[in-house]
């Protein structure tokens, strides 16, 4: 067994996820077992999935399948896990959070320790005020559900060499498939979804910041790598990217560079097997105002509502009360 499948495993790692998963609450999944009838005999039952886990006898449970409204009205779907699936998931995300930490870059700013909608916002009006006034406000269409699951092992293996370890998360996309035939999607509410859903979009920010060059996985032709390390490539991708989880804006200097931008995120994300939605997808001023992130940017300002009441951001008294309370519906 792998070393991270070892450490995933450890009875120190499974109680410290069991008080995570109790501290975030919760309701019981579809066996009906509560955080409370868990808790009477938390030991045993971490042992018992412990000696599953590492026999290969663990199977996850079916997800309890739900939906809420988005803030625009429409319907999300969500997966609510049983306990003990909570318990396995959180243990991975303990030991896997810490190592792509390392990996991720300073665009993504969801689901991540130490960083928030706030400091998303706060590099929104960093860049507008470098002159970045155009901006490409882009939306990945139905993206929790469309993710690939042969691209996502494949970026799972450039980090993790643990066969055990990726058996596990194989069993849990194959549970939360929305369409059987379709080797494709990840639950929103699972715990391990999110995390999920930045190492796959992670090959996005790396070539939207210039980390790697050229439009993708599949080989470019020669005319496509020169100009993407040519003078005429740097300077038109000199921009600003910003993503939270599948929300993200690129902050440009011109509309040339915006109508660039798109170009790149188009082929970026053919590459990955995903499509802009065409309604929600738009290239626009700061002039003429568009929403990010539950916020107004209107011209030199922007507000948010918190509790019904409009709150401008514009001075430093509104940068306090933005930290402080933030748009609400996000984490």
């Amino acid at each position: 067994m792998g070393r991270l499948f070892n450490q995933i495993t450890s009875l120190n790692n499974l109680a410290g996820a069991w008080e995570e998963v109790v501290d975030n609450k919760g309701s019981p999944g579809i066996d009906g077992i509560t955080l409370e009838e868990f808790a009477r005999h938390w030991e045993a039952n971490l042992m018992e999935l412990r000696q599953a886990v590492r026999a290969n006898r663990y199977r996850p449970d079916r997800l309890q399948r739900f939906t809420i409204p988005k803030r625009d009205g429409s319907p999300r779907l969500l997966g609510n896990l049983t306990v003990r699936d909570k318990v396995l998931q959180r243990a991975v995300l303990r030991v896997l959070d810490d190592l792509y930490e390392r990996c991720f870059l300073d665009c993504s700013f969801a689901y991540r320790q130490g960083r928030s909608v706030q400091q998303a916002v706060e590099r929104v009006v960093q860049a507008r005020d470098l002159g970045r006034r155009w901006v490409l406000d882009a939306d990945i269409d139905d993206f929790f559900h469309s993710l690939d699951h042969h691209l996502l092992l494949r970026f799972l293996r450039e980090t993790i060499n643990d066969e055990p370890l990726l058996r596990l998360i194989v069993l849990w996309l194959n549970e939360g498939c929305p369409d059987p035939d379709w080797a494709a999607g990840t639950p929103l509410g699972a715990i391990i979804s999110p995390l999920l859903s930045n190492i796959y979009l992670h090959y996005l920010d790396l070539v939207m910041t210039r980390t790697l060059p050229g439009f993708g996985l599949r080989e470019a032709d020669t005319q496509s790598e020169d100009w993407a390390q040519s003078e005429d490539w740097a300077q038109l991708s000199d921009w600003e990217y910003v993503r939270y989880a599948d929300d993200f804006i690129v902050l440009c200097r011109s509309q040339a560079q915006a109508e660039a931008a798109l170009q790149v995120v188009e082929e970026t994300l053919a590459t990955l097997l995903l499509d802009l939605e065409p309604n929600k997808t738009t290239i626009t001023t700061f002039d003429q105002g568009f929403e990010y992130l539950g916020c107004i940017f209107e011209g030199d300002l922007f507000y948010f509502e918190w509790e019904e009441q409009r709150i401008e951001v514009s001075d430093d008294r509104g940068w306090k009360l933005f930290y402080r309370y933030g748009p609400e519906g996000y984490e």
